[in-house]
């Protein structure tokens, strides 16, 4: 894995500057990476005192490192879950297991649609388009948001009111 310039800046984009990782500062981060040791752990068997260790952590160049590590570690493990998976949908007893395996292998490809997950998705999409409505030409009394009032009206029916209005 290779890393090119930008890779070594902060996160305000400034650059790190190249620190030497002694033999004993990579093993107490490959430890405390690969084995999940605390920081006193990996002191420990690494022959630093925690208080140094923790200190060294915290430094960019060596802070850098320390995702390196992670990134290749996580590459390496997820090479084993995917042969862990692997080996359950074809091996494995429990008829289950052997299903949401291969379940697992189908979604990863994109085979599985979100109805044959059990999932329902959305059937219908609705879009909404709303409009600002300019209320200032209409009476004060009439000024309130998205209602706009209009003056009665004559209605002509066969049987007449009183007021003939609405």
């Amino acid at each position: 894995m290779t890393f090119g310039v930008l890779d070594m800046t902060t996160r305000d984009g400034q650059p790190i500057r190249k620190g030497r990782i002694s033999p004993a500062l990579r093993s107490a981060i490959i430890l405390i990476v690969h084995e999940a040791l605390t920081v006193a752990e990996a002191a420990k068997r690494t022959g630093y005192q925690t208080e140094s260790l923790a200190k060294a952590l915290l430094k960019p160049h060596v802070r850098h490192e320390r995702e390196r590590v992670k990134r290749a570690w996580m590459a390496s493990q997820t090479e084993k879950a995917w042969h862990t998976v692997a080996d359950l949908a074809t091996n494995a007893a429990s008829e289950d297991v052997r299903l949401k395996a291969s379940r697992t292998f189908l979604d990863a490809a994109g085979e599985l649609t979100p109805d044959a997950k059990g999932q329902a998705g959305p059937s219908q999409l609705i879009q909404i388009i709303t409009r600002a409505v300019d209320i200032a030409g209409q009476p004060l009394d009439q000024r309130l948001p998205g209602v706009i009032e209009a003056p009665s009206y004559k209605v002509i029916d066969a049987k007449p009111s009183d007021s003939g209005e609405v």
